[in-house]
């Protein structure tokens, strides 16, 4: 991937984006449909309003108002603390051990979850099957194409399995909202907050349930199949960092005063998985543009990140040698990433 291929002079999405054009002063049609900042930040204002309703609802209703799903990354820390003190809800934290946490993101999941005195509970599916998936992620072609926009393929193989088990575990237990920590550019613009059927839901995964199950096995059916019976037939999805105001920094901030600290071993834009480093070259590799660009540009277009910073993030792509550790233990050889 050239560091000296077009970009977009307003954001930073290149030409090798899917369905990208430019007009004649150099800006994308990503940014051409966007809204202006200020009516941005006013779609904003009235998401925190239907959110905030939302709670209203269901707090106190049962034991937990809802799931977090919580990485130990920057951004599920923050959500964290949103909804313990700032919505005042009482959350139950959940976190996916994908066999590649890092260390201190462990570490952060419990300490902050001491700190902010919110429950929290680990679910670590078979270290034999990740791996597995991820090195039929990597060298398969298991995603549509819509979803490689948004994260690599080993992310994508990962947010399935963790989203199904926060549906999975709300219907197990009664709760009916499911919070997670995606910023803009990671999941569709609509995403903020969703109203899912369970019924429907299990119809409409039907084809994308049988995908992975070709790619990964009968094994995987326990990981990305909904229940059938429940005593919650509707869960709401919501991903507060759509609404409220966001900056990188002034996360961190925040969330260092509760004692999170910033992992050395993920990598360039992660701050809790020790894959994506692997994630981002293969995905450079294959398609041309950094997994993490979209949401870098999203951040820029609203204002929300300094364009030159956001740049050095999406060039910032691994050099193999920086990633062969992680190649070993998949069993993978840098010609496997190729397309």
């Amino acid at each position: 991937m050239s560091k000296d291929m077009r970009r977009c002079t307003r954001c930073i999405l290149p030409e090798t984006f899917p369905n990208i054009s430019f007009d004649a002063e150099g800006v994308c049609s990503y940014c051409q449909k966007a809204p202006p900042i200020p009516e941005f930040n006013r779609i904003r204002a009235e998401l925190r309003g239907q959110i905030e309703a939302v709670f209203d609802q269901v707090r106190g209703k049962s034991e937990y108002d809802c799931i977090v799903a919580y990485s130990g990354g920057k951004d599920s820390t923050y959500v964290t603390w949103l909804m313990a003190h700032e919505y005042k809800v009482r959350p139950l934290a959940v976190t996916i051990d994908n066999s590649f946490l890092s260390p201190t993101a462990i570490e952060n999941c419990k300490a902050i979850s001491d700190t902010l005195g919110v429950d929290h509970m680990f679910f670590r599916p078979s270290s034999t099957f990740m791996k597995s998936m991820y090195r039929t992620s990597l060298t398969g072609d298991v995603h549509v194409k819509a979803a490689v926009t948004r994260a690599s393929a080993v992310c994508n193989s990962c947010i399935n399995i963790i989203n199904t088990f926060m549906v999975k575990l709300a219907a197990h237990w009664g709760i009916q909202v499911i919070v997670g920590g995606y910023i803009g550019g990671q999941v569709p613009k609509d995403a903020a907050m969703m109203k899912l059927d369970l019924d429907a839901l299990g119809r409409t995964r039907q084809r994308s349930t049988e995908r992975y199950l070709k790619a990964f096995g009968d094994e995987g059916s326990r990981f990305f199949q909904l229940p059938e019976e429940s005593s919650v037939r509707q869960v709401t999805v919501i991903n507060p960092l759509l609404a409220v105001p966001y900056g990188e920094e002034m996360v961190i901030e925040k969330i260092k005063q509760f004692g999170w600290k910033m992992p050395t071993d993920t990598g360039r834009n992660s701050s809790n998985c020790r894959l994506n480093d692997l994630g981002i070259l293969q995905h450079s590799k294959r398609f041309g543009f950094n997994p993490y660009v979209n949401e870098l540009a999203e951040l820029v277009r609203n204002g929300l990140m300094d364009r030159e910073k956001a740049l050095g993030k999406a060039n910032a792509v691994p050099e193999a040698a920086e990633v062969e550790d992680i190649m070993e233990n998949l069993n993978l050889k840098e010609g496997d990433l190729e397309a």
